[in-house]
């Protein structure tokens, strides 16, 4: 089984898809489909119908990168990320660069934790799929 080698270019492009899929739903920047959902539906770019299909496709988006990531990771793996992201803002705390009374600072905190447990998942996948062959296709229970 040879192939092009895996490299940094690969997760980082899963980490730029991450960020994409997170941070487009909800930003406290005020340009997300949250916002726009909320936007008044005075012309047809902000019709109901263009919200429900962009909003399906996100949907449908977020289901399949989040089964397949927590297929990948198992809950261990999930817990594990979690916690090390939760450290590292703890610490980044305790040095004061951030402001953990904040809201708006945890929430960003909270969003990259999303973004390293979505982009470790596929990334892993991908390197599990490069050196078995096993390809994850198994039904996760709901």
């Amino acid at each position: 089984m040879t192939g092009p080698r895996y490299d940094w270019r690969a997760v980082v492009a899963r980490l730029l898809f991450s960020l994409l899929l997170v941070f487009s739903l909800y930003n406290p920047s005020g340009y997300s489909f949250w916002h726009w959902l909320n936007a008044p539906s005075d012309s047809p770019w902000n019709s109901l119908w263009a919200k429900g299909f962009v909003g399906l496709g996100v949907l449908y988006l977020h289901v399949l990168v989040w089964k397949a990531a927590l297929a990948v990771l198992r809950p261990w793996g999930t817990l594990f990320i979690l916690a090390f992201c939760g450290l590292g803002f703890a610490t980044l705390a305790e040095f004061h660069l951030l402001d953990h009374r904040d809201a708006g600072t945890v929430l960003i905190a909270v969003m990259f934790s999303m973004v390293a447990v979505l982009t470790a998942g596929l990334s892993l996948a991908s390197i599990m799929h490069r050196l078995t062959g096993v390809q994850h296709v198994e039904e996760v229970p709901h």
